[in-house]
Formats: structure tokens, C-alpha cells, sequence
């Protein structure tokens, strides 16, 4: 197509439409001004100037003409493109102009590189820098419920509104922290940098992670579903059809040259597959081929047959007799022949039903330490708070008495200056403690109400009902070791990791032998012009020809595969091996280091309750002091500043002693941690929730009364062995039972008075 007129003709561009194997010569004028349009046809002109040796900004008319001059004259010349003026867009090229024309357009545009467009005015960025680079927020579909209990601030100093006194014993605080923990908590990570539950909230404790184990599916980590899936069976099926039309170039089973030769074509595939407890594999298969065609030859038009690779209906049979052979290496590895690898894979010895079981059990035992630390966070704050109340009313009580004598020495016209300075600054002094008391029972209550799951302020104050303990607990040495040592939730679960590995080596072992596998197949096939035909004629009933059974052939051997070196196998025995003695070590440290925390747990009891004690004659004596001072203050026996040291006194006094008081119930609880009775000393127990299917719960009962109406006998046994046996933990003969009892004895020092049986309400 021509430039129009009035345009100066400088270039040549050529467009190559491939969808319509055209091409389109344009003489492209030069426009006044510059576009962005024009500098894109200016880029083509020089990337056509490359290879017709011409300027794009000089005329090139004189290379691409009629007379052969030039690389495009030349090709015209040639015939393989026309002439400019006479070609019309529509004339198609011939066929060598359509191997060379994309052939030139292709090395322009690899030689050219990327283009760069020039506009006339500034771009407009502003969607880039105000959405593009911004940090949104992702829109929920399903939004959550409102939260209104969320909305009320927190208690401060600076708070005048009254709440209301909320009186919990420590039993229903527990109740309301496992109601509460579907995502379990911990106290030591509140305000840290390095909070589970905002860090990596994947890896929290929770309520949901043995059923996140149960079902999960990932390798080396699959649950018990998992696990038993290798056993379904696997069905299969398939149809596909084919078609063509082929042109005989030489005479060929009674068809001439020039003939074409008509096929149509048909597979149908179904197949059934099931892996057996000792790893062996049944597969039933059906399968039919279809031919159609128009070969004189042919028996049929059309058939419908088997073929040896394909049988009408084939079983096959595979059972592994060395490496991977037995129930045991397919309860542990899982089936050597299963989805894993297939019958060569030797990687990996811990996708068994019973590695997965073990697995849960892991999995339970952290959730057992999960909620044994949360029954613990949340007895030590319960006891915290409770002495945030008892150090709170002593301070208030300090400030009533400071202020009491600051009045009293303000209006006795015989004291001095600087007595009545004394006491102002006393009454600040003691003012400033009772407002950091106030501060910290806020702050206790806030983290209790965290810990459990509370909001932080529902109108409501919590204030501990439950009393600490003031009896002497004297638990015994030895009955507390054999508790901790079986009941420890970290033994036991390092127990369960131990007996893991013991039989992923015992499988890894197996895989040291050669493969030696037993096959065996019978296939039956048929023939016959339809699938179901009605016809006595033979070979027309191709079903009728199968049921018949003439058509039949058999395979039986062994098949026998060894690596040389067994590099990967005995590798991998030998990393288990290594683990084995490692998780056994570190069995024997974890025992050392518990029976360290229960000696320390010990010494911290005994130093708490004698520190109590001793806080509780303190206690005592400072009263006496304040009671005396005060009446030779009365009768100018004595100054003020002894009195004032007195009241002092008697206020640390009464702190230090709840300080002890709570360390002492702190420490039992302490010492029942270390123990690993901590749930049972709260009365707090773990059991299975209901389950999704009610025919889990009838084929449990059906099982149950089976072995209810069942018999020992001494000749039958289990085999594979049970290694798990019910817990039963036997108090060792020798140690007598009063030791296993708290019980309440006097003090060491007969002088000395007892702490009472209860503190006095603030």
C-alpha cells in the first residue's frame, strides 16, 4: 500500500502476517511530527535497514527494486518477493518466500532489542505510588464475629470507676483456662519478641494438633489414615480413541497405490489393584481393543480383541520374599510395592501404620506437656495475684497508719519542723509504694486474664478465693523420684522416639537383602466382531468368546534385582543405628537432669516453708515493736522517727512474710511439676473426644465384646509382639505409705509460734 501524498518517501518497512501467510510491503511516509507511532516505524526502517544496506534516514528506493540491486532487489529478481508497486496484500507468496521472509523478520527482531517509547507529556505515577507500592490488608471472606468485650480499656492508676469484685477459687480458674485454650497459652513469652502465638502461630500448641497429626499426609510425617491408605485398593480405568487416514504409496495388504487406507481405533482400561498386610499385590484387570478398518484382509470390518501386554481379563499376583518381605516391615516402612517409589524404592523406612501411631503418640504427649506448663502458669499467677492483693492492703494499711501520724504530729503545736517534714515525707514515701502495689495487682490481673483467655476488662476484678496452704508438706524422696522418672512427659515421649527408631532399623535391616519377588499372572482373552452378539456364527460374540476360556495363557517365576554395594541401604542403617544410640544417651541425661530438678524442687520447698516461718515471727515482732513505740510516743518516751522506723518495719514485715507464704505454695506446685503429677494434683485429666462416625463407635463395641467372650489360650501369640502395655505404676513395698501424704507437723523450734492456718481477708 502506497504512502498518501504529501508525505516524504524515506523508508521501506515490511510486515510479515503469519496467520495468514501474507506479506504486506507498505511505503510508510514521514509524518511532520513526532509521534509515538512514527518513532515505532522509525526503529522498523532501521532494523530493515541492516540488512538491505541502506540508511534509514537516506532513500533506500534504489535497494528494493526490479533490477536485482541490493539484497531485496535480488530476492525479487529471484522470485521470491515481488516487486513493491505490483504486489497486491491478498496474492499469496511462494513457498519459498514463506521460508525466508520469517526467516529475515526473525533475525531483525533479535538484532533490533527492545524498543523505547517517547511520549509528549510526564507520566502520571500516582497509582504506582499510592497503590502499587503499599502494604494492603487481605479482605476476608467469611468475616468473625464482633468482638464488644474487646472495646473496654484497661485498668490504671488513673481509672476512678468501681468494679466488681469477682471471688474465684483456684479450680474454677483452671476450668475457665482449658475451656478457653483451644490455642494454649504459655506466661514466659507475654511481651517478648519471640511469642509463638504472633511470631509462628503454626507452631502453637493447641487443641487441634492431634488431629492435625492424625490426618496429615505429608511425608515422614503422615497420620494414621495416611498410613492405612497404601492398603486401599486402587481403581483405575481409561477409553480412548483414535482415527487416520493414510494415503498407500506402494499396493500393501490388498490395497493400490493411491488408496487410502482407513483406521479407527479403540482402548479401554480398567484395572484394580490391592496391597495386602504382608506386602503382597493383587491385580485384576480388564481390557478390550477396538480395530476398524477398511484392509480387504481383515477377518471383520471391525473386532473387538486382547493382546498379550493388555489381556481381556488378567490377574496378577506379586509377594516379596527377602528385602521388604513380612508384616512387620510393612507395619513400620509400609508396603515396599506402594505408592512410594514402587518395588525399587529402599529410601525412607517410616511410613508404616505403626511409626504413624507412634507419631500420634508424640504428638499427645506434647499436648500433655502443653497443658501441664498452662496449669502451671496459671497456678504460679494465681498465687502471684494473691500476693499482689496481700502487698496492696499492707501498703494501704502502712498509708492509712503513715498518714494517721502525719496529722496527729501536724496538730501538736510541741513538735518541731522538721518532725512534721518527717512525716509528710514518710506519707509520700509510703504513698508511692501503695501506688506501685495498685499498679502491680492491675498488672498480675492482666496477665492472668491473658493466660486464661479472659478479656482484658469485663466490669469485673478477679480476687483469688482459695487461702495458700500453711502446713508443713514433707513428700518423700524416694516415691517422688520413681513418680518423676515414670511420669515425666518428656521421658515418655523420648521413650516413644526410641522405640521408633528400634523398628525403623529393623525394617532399614530388611532392605539389606537382595529383592527377590514371586510373580505369577493368568489372563483370559477374547475375540469377536461385537461385544455382545446374538449371531451363532463364530467369533462374533467377543464376551461369549471370553467366557468361554480357550483363549487363556499363564506366567509364573521369580524376579531377582540386587544393587552392588548396598551403599544406600546399609547408609541408612547406619544413620539409624547412630540416632538409636544417641536418643538412648540422651534417655539416660534426660533421667540425670530430672532427678537434679526434683533435688532442687526439694531444697526450695524445705527453704520456703522455713523462710515463712521465720517471715511469720518477723511478722510478729514488728507488731510488737509498732504497739510499743507508739504508747511511749503517747507519753513523749520516745521520737517520732523511732516510730515511724517501726511502722516501716512492720509493713516490710508483713509483705516479706505473704512473700514467703506464696513462695511456699509456689514451690509445691513446683515440686508436683517435677514430679509429673501436676494434672493429677489439680484434678485435671485428658480424654478422647467423641469421634465423627458412628460406626467407629459400633465396630469398637463390636470388638470389644468379641475379645470379652474370647479365650486365653497358651498356644496362640501375637505376632507381630504388642510392645505396649497399660500404665500401672506399683508403690515400691518398702516405702511407707505416710510418706506418700502431706501432713501437717509442728515447727522445728518449739519457741518459735506457728503460722496460722489462714491469712487474714485485706
Amino acid at each position: 500500500m502506497m504512502g498518501s501524498k504529501g508525505r516524504s518517501q524515506r523508508g521501506s518497512c515490511i510486515q510479515v502476517h503469519h496467520g495468514a501467510y501474507s506479506s504486506v510491503i507498505a511505503r510508510l511516509g514521514e509524518r511532520s511530527e513526532f509521534t509515538p507511532a512514527r518513532h515505532s516505524r522509525l526503529s522498523d526502517e532501521r532494523n530493515l535497514s541492516r540488512f538491505s544496506g541502506c540508511d534509514a534516514d537516506k532513500d533506500c528506493n534504489d535497494s528494493v527494486d526490479s533490477r536485482g540491486d541490493g539484497p531485496f532487489g535480488r530476492a525479487v529478481a529471484a522470485g521470491y518477493l515481488s516487486p513493491l508497486r505490483r504486489h497486491p496484500m491478498t496474492r499469496f507468496l511462494p513457498l519459498t518466500g514463506l521460508l525466508v521472509v520469517p526467516l529475515l523478520v526473525v533475525l531483525s527482531g533479535c538484532l533490533s532489542g527492545p524498543r523505547e517509547l517517547v511520549y509528549l507529556d510526564e507520566a502520571d505515577l500516582t497509582h504506582y505510588r499510592d497503590v502499587a507500592t503499599r502494604i494492603v490488608d487481605l479482605d476476608e471472606e467469611q468475616p468473625r464475629p464482633a468482638r464488644p468485650e474487646l472495646a473496654r480499656e484497661p485498668r490504671r492508676l488513673s481509672s476512678r470507676e468501681q468494679d466488681e469484685i469477682w471471688d474465684l477459687k483456684l479450680q474454677d480458674l483452671l476450668n475457665i483456662a482449658l475451656k478457653n485454650s483451644e490455642i494454649i497459652r504459655d506466661s514466659g513469652t507475654f511481651l517478648s519478641p519471640s511469642n509463638r502465638l504472633l511470631a509462628n502461630p503454626e507452631f502453637t500448641a493447641s487443641v487441634f494438633n492431634p488431629a492435625i497429626q492424625e490426618s496429615n499426609v505429608q511425608f515422614g510425617q503422615r497420620g494414621i489414615d495416611a498410613a492405612s491408605a497404601d492398603f486401599d485398593a486402587l481403581f483405575s480405568s481409561s477409553m480412548t480413541w483414535t482415527g487416520s487416514q493414510t494415503v498407500q504409496r506402494t499396493p500393501n495388504l490388498g490395497l493400490g497405490a493411491g488408496d487410502v487406507l482407513d483406521e479407527d481405533g479403540g482402548r479401554f482400561r480398567s484395572s484394580i489393584s490391592k496391597i495386602t498386610g504382608q506386602g503382597s499385590q493383587f491385580t485384576v484387570s480388564h481390557n478390550w481393543d477396538y480395530s476398524q478398518s477398511n484392509l480387504p484382509t481383515n477377518m471383520f470390518p471391525s473386532s473387538f480383541f486382547g493382546t498379550a501386554a493388555a489381556p481381556t481379563l488378567g490377574l496378577q499376583f506379586r509377594h516379596p520374599l527377602l528385602a521388604g518381605a513380612g508384616t512387620e516391615y510393612t507395619r513400620v516402612a509400609g508396603p515396599r510395592l506402594g505408592r512410594f517409589g514402587g518395588a525399587t524404592s529402599i529410601v525412607g523406612v517410616n511410613q508404616g501404620v505403626i511409626i504413624a501411631r507412634i507419631n500420634s503418640d508424640i504428638t499427645l504427649n506434647d499436648f500433655e506437656s502443653a497443658v501441664r506448663n498452662l496449669v502451671k502458669d496459671t497456678e504460679d499467677l494465681y498465687w502471684d495475684l494473691h500476693l499482689a492483693y496481700r502487698v496492696y492492703h499492707s501498703q494501704k494499711v502502712a498509708l492509712d497508719s503513715s498518714e494517721q501520724t502525719w496529722r496527729m504530729v501536724d496538730g501538736d503545736p510541741r513538735r518541731t519542723a522538721a518532725e512534721k517534714a518527717q512525716a509528710r515525707d514518710n506519707f509520700f514515701e509510703i504513698k508511692t509504694g501503695a501506688q506501685g502495689a495498685r499498679a502491680d495487682l492491675y498488672a498480675t490481673e492482666a496477665r492472668l486474664r491473658r493466660l486464661v483467655g479472659l478479656p482484658v476488662n469485663d466490669g469485673r476484678i478477679i480476687r483469688p478465693a482459695d487461702e495458700p496452704v500453711t502446713a508443713q508438706y514433707s513428700p518423700d524422696w524416694k516415691s517422688s523420684l520413681v513418680d518423676a522418672l515414670t511420669r515425666r512427659v518428656e521421658l515418655r515421649r523420648q521413650k516413644w522416639s526410641i522405640k521408633s527408631l528400634q523398628l525403623q532399623l529393623s525394617a532399614a535391616s530388611s532392605l539389606t537383602k537382595p529383592q527377590l519377588d514371586v510373580v505369577a499372572g493368568y489372563n483370559v482373552n477374547g475375540f469377536g466382531d461385537d461385544l455382545f452378539g446374538s449371531s451363532n456364527r463364530p467369533h462374533r460374540n467377543a464376551y461369549g468368546s471370553l467366557t468361554s476360556g480357550n483363549f487363556s495363557n499363564w506366567e509364573a517365576g521369580i524376579q531377582f534385582s540386587v544393587p552392588i554395594g548396598y551403599r544406600t541401604a546399609q547408609a541408612q542403617v547406619r544413620n539409624l543405628e547412630l540416632r538409636l544410640a544417641k536418643s538412648r544417651a540422651a534417655l539416660e541425661a534426660q533421667e540425670v537432669e530430672i532427678s537434679h530438678e526434683l533435688a532442687a524442687a526439694f531444697q526450695a520447698l524445705d527453704r520456703a516453708y522455713l523462710t515463712a516461718q521465720t517471715s511469720f515471727n518477723r511478722r510478729i515482732a514488728a507488731a510488737e515493736r509498732v504497739r510499743l513505740y507508739q504508747a511511749e510516743y503517747d507519753v513523749g518516751r520516745s521520737t517520732l522517727d523511732l516510730l515511724l522506723r517501726a511502722q516501716v518495719s512492720l509493713a516490710q514485715a508483713e509483705i516479706s512474710y505473704f512473700q514467703s507464704l506464696v513462695g511456699y505454695n509456689k514451690s509445691i506446685a513446683e515440686l508436683e511439676y517435677r514430679k509429673g503429677t501436676s494434672l493429677g494434683h489439680n484434678n485435671v485429666h485428658l480424654a478422647e473426644g467423641p469421634w465423627d462416625s458412628q460406626a467407629a463407635y459400633r465396630g469398637a463395641l463390636r470388638r470389644a465384646e468379641a475379645r470379652s467372650h474370647a479365650v486365653r489360650s497358651q498356644l496362640m501369640r501375637t505376632e507381630p509382639e504388642s510392645f505396649v502395655e497399660p500404665f500401672e505404676q506399683a508403690v515400691p513395698s518398702e516405702l511407707p505409705q505416710a510418706a506418700r501424704e502431706r501432713s501437717a507437723q509442728p515447727p522445728a523450734t518449739p519457741q518459735e509460734p506457728e503460722p496460722p492456718a489462714t491469712v487474714p481477708d485485706p
